[in-house]
């Protein structure tokens, strides 16, 4: 039989010969340790199905070439071998292989993977609200809070924390002025440093 690949083709490049195919199909097993006797298992999952095709092409430049362009454009393909059909596949390593007497015969192999699509679920917007502001920061039915303004500020000290001068803590930096008269005596200067650590505080 001249080949075992039922479509005769890798994604929608055909090929000569398929000469071996390799299936592999694997489950993940989780092994949790534990303080004594042996590791538990809580969950099985199944592993993307990969697939291994050792080929032959009359055209071996041509053909490798435009296995590498497909390979590059990451669209999935569906492949029908002689034991299952794989869908969703992506060729995710290609070899060749050439010596002095079969230069011109392309001799290889794909190494395909399965890839698992999900798609994002949205969820409907409350009826009068715009559909637009949803999942937005401070919009509706949103999980993150709206980053502060100085349009959503309410007190001076939000405004700072908005417009960037003040990064930590609930109170914005302020300047003590700079007292540069002489001090009659020590009890005067101890009321004005009160007086400065008063106004720092308020």
């Amino acid at each position: 039989m001249a080949a075992i690949l039922f479509s005769g083709a890798i994604g929608p490049i055909p090929v000569s010969v398929v000469l071996t195919e390799s299936h592999q199909s694997t489950l993940g097993i989780t092994e949790q340790p534990v303080e004594n006797g042996s590791k538990i298992t809580d969950h099985a999952y199944v592993e993307p199905k990969r697939l291994t095709l050792e080929f032959a092409d009359a055209s071996a430049a041509q053909t490798y070439n435009t296995l590498v362009r497909f390979q590059e454009s990451r669209v999935p393909f569906v492949v029908v071998s002689g034991l299952y059909v794989y869908s969703n596949m992506l060729i995710k390593a290609l070899k060749a292989d050439r010596d002095d007497t079969f230069s011109r015969i392309l001799k290889g192999s794909a190494e395909l993977q399965e890839v698992i699509i999900v798609e994002t679920a949205y969820a409907a917007a409350e009826p009068g609200s715009d559909p637009t502001d949803t999942g937005k920061p401070g919009g509706t039915k949103s999980s993150k809070s709206a980053a502060p303004s100085k349009g959503r500020a309410g007190d001076a000290a939000t405004k700072a924390r908005a417009s960037g001068p003040v990064q930590r803590g609930d109170s914005p930096a302020k300047t003590a002025p700079l007292n540069t008269a002489s001090t009659p005596n020590a009890s005067s200067s101890a009321v004005k440093n009160t007086s400065m650590l008063k106004q720092m505080f308020q």
